[in-house]
């Protein structure tokens, strides 16, 4: 009798334990796959609940109810460890609830024969108690048991095995304690019903699995708080790979691609390339492996689509045990709205945005390397200054949108009168300079007359609320000046 009682101890530290377990995942069901660890340890609960109560019960009748509502949580634990896993390493994108629902059919299906055993006996053919000091009660199984049920359980245990097993080889040292806290918990209950089932092991009477669900429970439940279960979740090397944005490409020694991921694969833009040669499935960067890849490279290649792209394209060796060159790696990001971006903030630094002419600053820096360039005995440069006298007045008597057009109206007029190669900057609210390249004084006036003639052409702005041609009033207040000229 003592030990029977000492036996019965297993049975409740299971419960106790999984029900903490759950306790605590409950607090946590929020994070990815603590709802379906909360099934998983609630269901052990259940069967070690139930198993406490069948090995303290001393008739047939009682043993055999108790018995069956361990189906409660012995049917449905599995599922829920597979799911667990897939969330858990988060491989569940093709989880729906629908196929969730689907493998949850056997589980209630044996629930239901368990409970209507005696009327067909597809889970207990025949279950007698044997007396003694330890009395045990003996079941033959049926054919749902026996070929469709454990069949089942274990197909999706292993199935989590293997989830956990690829995730425990591609993740950081935190994380593979708590994968292998978790293969250890699920493979002791497995080995123990394995023994019972397979082997008809059994001690004292009591079926050993409860043992082994023993054992599980104190794992996971030591494991839960300093391996941080549920305050961190594993996210595996392979997940990163295939959800990145960037393009990744694997390659052998011979550059065939051995592995890609799904944002290459699209920016290849051809079917089964696995095998190919990069140059053929990807050949705007050909030139990239033109010659050996001794050392990491970042180069940026520009792609003349129908619109012009930048990618950016890194190649580094991969090395295997003892530091033997195995392969390459090309990792291509599309940088254009970058490069795009840099462009607008340069343009803005260095170009005037109403008239489109360079700044002062584009000036002063083109202006001193102009200047290096004439003392070292070089062509001449010239520069022509334009100020347009009394603007304001046609801000103040037609308005800002009538003072912007004439101010775009002499940027035109400058730029279309000074040679393609010359720089013409706005680095006032009217004035404009024209810096002239190999240019000497008398290249500098006639460029100063055609200006002049230029202006004089009549400008006509639509909706202009002046009676005036503004061609005259333009010419009524301009005065252009050539500073100086460096002969």
């Amino acid at each position: 009798m003592l030990i029977r009682y000492a036996l019965a101890l297993l049975p409740a530290i299971a419960a106790l334990t999984t029900a903490s377990s759950a306790i605590y995942t409950w607090q946590r069901r929020d994070v990815v796959g603590a709802r379906a660890f909360f099934g998983f340890v609630s269901s052990i609960f259940i069967w070690c609940f139930f198993t406490l109560f069948e090995y303290l019960s001393t008739d047939q009748s009682t043993r055999i109810f108790f018995g069956k509502l361990q189906y409660f949580g012995i049917s449905g634990f599995a599922v829920f460890w597979l799911v667990f896993t897939l969330q858990y390493t988060h491989n569940d994108s093709d989880l729906i609830r629908r196929k969730v629902a689907i493998l949850m059919v056997i589980p209630l299906l044996s629930l239901i024969f368990a409970l209507t055993d005696t009327w067909h006996g597809l889970i207990w053919q025949t279950a007698v108690l044997v007396g003694g000091r330890t009395p045990q009660l003996v079941v033959e199984h049926g054919w749902w048991f026996s070929y469709v049920m454990i069949p089942y359980n274990y197909v999706l245990l292993l199935g989590g095995v293997g989830v956990l097993l690829s995730t425990f080889f591609a993740s950081s040292r935190l994380y593979r304690q708590q994968t292998l806290i978790l293969l250890s918990a699920t493979l002791i209950p497995f080995f123990f019903s394995v023994l019972y089932i397979m082997a008809d092991v059994a001690l004292y009477g009591m079926d050993i699995t409860p043992l082994g669900l023993a054992l599980s429970s104190i794992t996971m439940h030591m494991g839960l708080f300093p391996g941080k279960l549920f305050e961190v979740s594993p996210i595996s090397y392979r997940t990163v790979f295939l959800n990145t944005t960037e393009a990744v490409i694997f390659l052998d020694k011979n550059y065939h691609i051995v592995d890609l991921n799904p944002s290459a694969a699209q920016a290849s833009g051809q079917d089964r390339i696995l095998g190919k040669l990069f140059i053929d499935a990807f050949p705007d960067y050909a030139e990239l492996l033109a010659t050996p890849v001794l050392e990491e490279s970042t180069k940026t290649i520009v792609l003349h689509t129908e619109t012009t792209e930048y990618k950016e394209v890194k190649i580094r060796p991969l090395s295997g045990s003892r530091g033997r060159p195995v392969g390459l790696v090309v990792i291509i990001r599309d940088v254009t709205l970058e490069r795009r971006r840099q462009e607008r903030l340069h343009h803005f630094a260095y170009f005037d945005s109403l008239t489109g002419l360079c700044n002062r600053r584009q000036l002063e820096l083109t202006g001193e390397l102009a200047l290096q360039s004439t003392t070292q005995g070089a062509w001449p440069v010239s520069l022509l200054y334009l100020d347009l006298n009394k603007f304001k007045a046609i801000n103040d008597t037609y308005g800002h949108a009538i003072g912007d057009a004439v101010l775009v109206y002499a940027a035109q007029c400058i730029k279309v009168c000074v040679r393609q190669g010359d720089l013409v900057a706005r680095i006032g609210g009217d004035e404009f300079v024209a810096l002239l390249f190999r240019a000497n004084r008398e290249a500098a006036l006639n460029t100063r007359f055609r200006i002049l003639d230029r202006l004089e052409t009549p400008l006509s702005i639509e909706s202009f609320p002046c009676n005036c041609p503004l061609a005259l009033v333009l010419l009524a207040i301009h005065r252009m000046e050539m500073i100086y000229s460096l002969s």
